[in-house]
């Protein structure tokens, strides 16, 4: 819910009201006048704390009397500033010095090839510096300043009876009275006269006024018209000065609520409504550095538009990274279940090298024309018992023997007494341990190391020839009782 504050300035009074919006609802939720006399701006302040006010923003009213009001043409120019060119037109429509002119305007008739008409609007400065500070003074922001027949006679003058057509407005004081005349919701010509006292003199003042301010409109305008609404704290004359029909209310555009009864609360209420930039009626006479600046819906499309595009350029590395992320997780956990299965390939994987390597080893004796088990047979019959070996070379010049015992020099004799080795001798020295010795040698081949061929008579007849004394086990074979000969 916004909050605004309208104050219809007078020369004996200030006359104020507190209007609150709601989305298209208005409110007005406290109306009052303060005399001029006292302290304004302590007063002022102590109502609308009353009242439960916050708002901080003032429209205010000022009396047609106090600023200059006038249709002028501009020259028919394509493209031109019509703001700049009212400027230059303002030495000659003003009683004061232009320098020292707040102004505004509103345009009447832009239609081609005829001069521009605008009705022009200006107070003097020091009027809107008197008006800030007494609001300032009281807590208030002054966002809009424009004269309040204006304001009053576009309110009146909205629900007209149709499209052109048009009304006069007449707001009567004691010994005063301001008129306006409104057509398609834009003032066209305001005025400020005395009136007198009296009440026949006072009817034939208002129509003589009346007469003289329709006869200064253009004809469309003048026939445009078609009533005349009065309102005002002074008395109505006899209604024979009015020839148009004559009305007494005001008909609000809005939907306003709590509206007081007081018509001299009127034009703080016209003004209240009245939204900057917005409506039929847009002047304006606060300064261009302290209006608030409008809201650029481009810029904040541009805004919203380049914010967008970069929460998308940032979502899309975050939603890929979370999309791998999961991923990455999906993976570990395939990974986490196919594990064993890993192992045991890698281990029948090694098992397998293993096997391959064992038999090239076994391919390389044989393309060396060597039969490695015979060789074995022949050292296990050969070794003493407490012989332990730890390393066995076999290749086409011989082989070499590497391990403990506990006495390597009787291994020489073993060895040059087989039929398969010669050349026995050690690599290293022997080196003695706690119990046993250390020891490295190498042996040449004698013969070279066969398998032995399979015997030409049936098992039954070795066994007879044995027992009969016959022949013995062939050359360079183990005897049958040798001992195997451990290796670690």
């Amino acid at each position: 819910m916004s909050a605004v504050v309208g104050v219809a300035v007078r020369d004996d009074r200030l006359d104020v009201v507190v209007l609150r919006r709601r989305l298209r609802q208005a409110e007005v939720a406290g109306a009052f006048s303060l005399a001029t006399g006292e302290p304004v701006e302590g007063a002022l302040r102590a109502k609308l704390r009353e009242l439960g006010v916050r708002a901080r923003r003032a429209h205010v009213a000022l009396p047609r009397r106090r600023a200059v009001v006038k249709a002028i043409e501009l020259p028919a120019v394509a493209g031109a500033d019509v703001r700049r060119m009212v400027g230059f037109e303002l030495e000659r429509h003003l009683p004061f010095p232009a320098a020292e002119a707040l102004f505004d305007f509103h345009v009447l008739d832009a239609a081609p090839g005829r001069p521009v008409r605008v009705l022009l609007v200006a107070v003097e400065r020091r009027v809107f510096d008197r008006v800030q500070q007494l609001l300032r003074e009281a807590g208030l922001a002054v966002r809009l300043v424009d004269v309040g027949i204006h304001s009053l006679a576009v309110l009146a003058g909205h629900p007209g009876p149709g499209r052109g057509e048009g009304r006069v407005l007449v707001q009567l004081d004691e010994a005063e009275a301001e008129l306006a005349v409104v057509r398609d919701g834009r003032p066209i010509l305001s005025r400020a006269f005395p009136l007198p006292a009296e009440g026949k003199e006072r009817g034939h003042a208002l129509a003589e006024e009346l007469r003289r301010s329709l006869g200064s409109l253009r004809p469309e305008d003048r026939e445009a018209v078609s009533e005349v609404t009065a309102t005002g704290s002074g008395a109505l004359a006899a209604t024979d000065w009015a020839e148009l029909p004559l009305h007494t209310t005001v008909a609000l555009a809005d939907a306003v609520a709590g509206v007081p009864e007081d018509p001299r609360l009127l034009p703080a209420v016209a003004v209240a409504l009245r939204r900057p930039g917005r409506g039929a009626l847009r002047t304006n006479l606060v300064p261009d550095e302290l209006r608030p600046r409008p809201f650029r819906w481009p810029l904040a499309v541009t805004a919203a538009l380049a914010a967008i595009t970069l929460l998308l350029a940032l979502a899309v590395p975050a939603v890929t990274m979370l999309r791998d992320e999961r991923r990455l997780r999906a993976l570990d956990a395939s990974l986490a279940r196919l594990a064993p299965r890993v192992r045991e390939a890698e281990q029948l994987a090694q098992s397998v090298d293993r096997a391959r390597h064992e038999v090239e080893t076994l391919r390389g004796f044989e393309s060396q024309q060597l039969r490695l088990l015979p060789v074995l047979r022949e050292l296990t019959d050969l070794l003493p018992p407490d012989v332990w070996l730890t390393n066995l070379s076999v290749d086409r010049k011989g082989l070499e023997l590497a391990g403990f015992a506990n006495s390597a020099s009787q291994l020489i004799p073993l060895l040059e007494a087989s039929p398969t080795f010669e050349r026995v001798e050690f690599i290293s020295p022997v080196t003695k341990g706690r119990d046993r010795e250390q020891f490295r040698l190498k042996a040449g081949w004698e013969r070279p190391p066969e398998t032995p061929a399979a015997p030409a008579t049936p098992p039954a007849r070795a066994r007879s020839a044995g027992r009969t004394g016959g022949a013995g086990p062939a050359a360079g074979a183990p005897a049958s009782g040798a001992r195997p000969a451990p290796a670690r």
